[in-house]
């Protein structure tokens, strides 16, 4: 992927994982910062591996905060002293990249390749007997969550080890005490939540002792070793704790920037917010034959089964070794031909999430309502046949979306949604921007756009950018015009033109079979 592309990618992920139309991403210069309401981040090596790693890893991690943590309680936590906020940001990065990871699952691999880094460089270290107390406390903290709790495996030694020398030092049902109070992150719904758990971890350490047999020397002196840890941990300094996981990634994106020139004619991104979907919609009602819709789903549904049934691939391949043998081959063996062990090799078809976005613009007429209507009614009872595809259908105009079918819903149970009339400007751009964002966030291997329009777009140069974006993050678009010569805006995108609605199964099938396949 070439500078500028990978620049127009990190922007749009950014904004598509924000959820909030105030945050931008900058990469430009060399230095990482935050003013709470944009993230910029240094440009180092674009074609060194690790600053791309570190690179995606921080915008998950940096955006998961200015969406999940109060700072409020940041603030409160410092006040508490270094070894109280550095347990407290454990907790909290744990909990916050859950989350993150939660909503974008695509995080879930970037933020484990950022841990990888980490590893590497030394910001996760094997814990070993000469750890500070403070330091193998946090240990426990940050891998046990990390590991246990966000499932980042490459963590599991350095958990068992920090785990086993904790119990050494503070005895067994501390320890085990301690581990119940970590196995509630994934309760928190705050950073107010991530501070009250480090207040009672706190108590928990103040709390040891050893009651039975006191009164003897050895386990009086065992009673003392718990005391003067607990009270190293509580007074420990900044040298005695891991450095915080912010700061350290930080401090390598500045480090890779400076290494390299930085440009000084990055590309500036044209910048916008989606608009708002309502699942009330506030026009007038619509028309939509719906015995028409069902009649025609059924061929929609066996054109779409065909071509995601070509995804679903069984291919049979013989050798000299395996361990299955192909009984009807058996008799080649005496000619010399010894390929008589048979393996088989599955390829499943791909899950899919399908956006129907169907232009309810005043340009369209009621005729020409009923057949979008009808169409989008049509092709939502179809997808839902289908065994791993799920969709969606948004209705636009200009700074407005209804959502008459949400992922979640059957078309069946929502059928009357779709008696939708024409109103507003056709904000296409814009729509489109806000659907891929949504689609973006999907756990589905591909992501379809069906767009039925009559191509009239009112918002071209916004157009230009949601197509661009689609294309970066690798999500297809089908065109349906609607008595339209041509989809303005969509000159290079495949288009379907029909004339009435009951022509949509024999025309759809050539070119979504393009677009899922290819």
């Amino acid at each position: 992927m070439n500078k500028s592309k990978l620049l127009k990618r990190f922007r749009m992920l950014s904004r598509v994982m924000s959820n909030r139309g105030d945050i931008t991403i900058n990469l430009t210069g060399n230095r990482c910062y935050t003013d709470y309401n944009s993230i910029t981040l240094p440009v180092g090596d674009l074609e060194n591996p690790d600053y791309l790693e570190l690179l995606e890893g921080a915008i998950d991690h940096e955006v998961g905060h200015l969406r999940w943590t109060d700072r409020t309680w940041t603030a409160k936590s410092y006040e508490k002293g270094v070894f109280f906020n550095a347990i407290r940001n454990g907790i909290e990065d744990i909990r916050m990249e859950r989350m993150v990871c939660l909503e974008w699952p695509g995080a879930i691999l970037n933020l484990s390749k950022m841990v990888t880094q980490g590893i590497k460089k030394g910001w996760f270290s094997k814990p070993t007997d000469s750890f500070p107390p403070s330091l193998l406390l946090q240990a426990v903290v940050v891998y046990y969550g990390r590991y246990k709790i966000n499932n980042q495996v490459q963590l599991k030694e350095f958990c068992e080890i920090a785990l086993a020398l904790l119990t050494d030092c503070i005895g067994q049902k501390p320890v085990q005490d301690l581990i119940l109070l970590l196995d509630t992150i994934p309760t928190l719904q705050s950073n107010q939540h991530s501070y009250e758990l480090t207040e009672q971890i706190i108590q928990l350490l103040k709390k040891i002792e050893f009651k039975p047999g006191d009164s003897q020397g050895q386990n009086s002196n065992v009673s003392q070793q718990v005391i003067n840890f607990v009270n190293e941990c509580l007074n420990a300094d900044e040298s005695q704790l891991m450095a915080d996981l912010h700061e350290q990634v930080n401090n390598e994106l500045e480090k890779m920037a400076d290494e390299v020139e930085s440009s000084n004619d990055m590309e500036q991104l044209i910048d916008f917010n989606a608009p708002l979907i309502s699942k009330n919609d506030r026009g007038t009602v619509g028309t939509a034959e719906l015995n028409l819709a069902k009649r025609l789903s059924t061929p929609i549904n066996r054109e779409l089964h065909k071509i995601i049934y070509e995804l679903h691939r069984k291919s049979v391949n013989f050798s000299k070794q395996g361990r299955t043998v192909e009984a009807n081959r058996l008799a080649g063996v005496k000619a010399g031909n010894f390929n008589v062990f048979k393996s088989e090799r599955i390829t499943k078809a791909p899950t899919m999430a399908i956006s129907v976005l169907v232009d309810r613009s005043s340009s369209m007429s009621a005729d020409d309502m009923n057949g979008v209507n009808t169409s989008a009614l049509a092709i939502n009872l179809a997808i839902d046949k289908l065994k791993g595809v799920n969709s969606e259908c948004i209705y636009f105009s200009a700074g407005y979306l209804y959502e008459a079918k949400c992922f979640k819903s059957t078309t069946k149970a929502v059928k009357d949604n779709f008696r939708v009339s024409s109103r507003g400007g056709t904000h296409t751009g814009l729509s489109l921007y806000s659907v891929i964002r949504r689609l973006s966030l999907r756990v589905e291997q591909k992501k379809v756009v069906f767009i039925i329009t009559d191509g009239q777009a009112s918002d071209l140069k916004y157009l230009e950018k949601s197509i661009e974006m689609s294309e970066l993050l690798g999500i297809q678009i089908v065109c349906i015009g609607i008595n339209t010569g041509m989809l303005y805006g969509f000159e290079n995108q495949e288009l379907l033109n029909i004339q009435t609605v009951e022509e949509l199964p024999s025309i759809l099938k050539q070119v979504i079979k393009n677009k899922l396949i290819a």
